[in-house]
This record gives C-alpha cells, structure tokens and sequence, in this order.
C-alpha cells in the first residue's frame, strides 16, 4: 500500500523505438486518455469545468514547436469543410451515440468545448472532449 505510481516525463529517459525497420515500420499510434489533477474525468465533470479543459489543452498546446508546432480547431467553430477533411483523413471524432456514453453524460453539452489539435503535419493529435 505504500507504493506509488512512478512518473516520469523526462523524454531524455524514452528506450527503444529508434531501431524500426522502414521496410516494415511505416507508422505507428500511441493512444493515451487524460487525468488531470483537479478535473473530473468527462462523464462527470460540469461545463466550466470542460471549458477549464479545453483552455488548459489549447494554452499547453500552444507553446509547441518545431515538428509539433500546429493549430486547435473547436468542434463548435468547425467549418464544414474543415470537419469533413477530418473526418476524410479518419482523425475525427463523433458525438457519442452509444446508450452506454449518452447515459453516462459522455455527450453532455455536445459539441461545447471539445475539439481536435494537430501539429502543422498531421502526424500529432489530440482530442478535448
């Protein structure tokens, strides 16, 4: 009981990955889902807390460069050729229509504060919702 999760978010300390064989390596994807301390996770978390979220995510975000360094585009102001290139290139999310996500509040107050961030490349993304 007295251990603890460790962490560590020095990329310094990252093995491996280095060595792929092009021939046969020509992506790969890391899917990861979010807690952040002081947030509830989405079912229960309220409106202004999403919006705390999403500013969070964008400000974080935003401070990337590089091969990073890209833009966020919210779902509400989406442009509909904006979403449907999204969903053309499949890095787009649906509203939830599960029974199991809507009875949970996974779609409440659909599409407010939820949206996609990709670098310039769009080899990086990130769902807020």
């Amino acid at each position: 009981p007295t251990d603890k999760h460790k962490t560590d978010l020095n990329p310094d300390n990252l093995q491996g990955g280095d060595d792929l064989d092009p021939n046969y390596v020509l992506s790969s994807r890391v899917r990861t889902g979010r807690s952040i301390r002081g947030f509830c996770l989405p079912p229960h978390c309220s409106r202004g807390e999403r919006r705390g979220i999403e500013s969070l995510s964008v400000e974080a975000l935003g401070v990337l460069d590089g091969d990073l360094k890209g833009k966020y585009y919210a779902l509400k102001d989406m442009t509909d050729e904006e979403q449907q290139q999204l969903i053309d290139d499949h890095f787009l999310f649906d509203k939830p229509v599960s029974p199991l996500l809507l009875a949970s509040g996974m779609a409440r107050d659909w599409p407010d504060a939820r949206g996609i961030w990709h670098n310039d490349n769009k080899t990086f993304l990130v769902w807020v919702n």
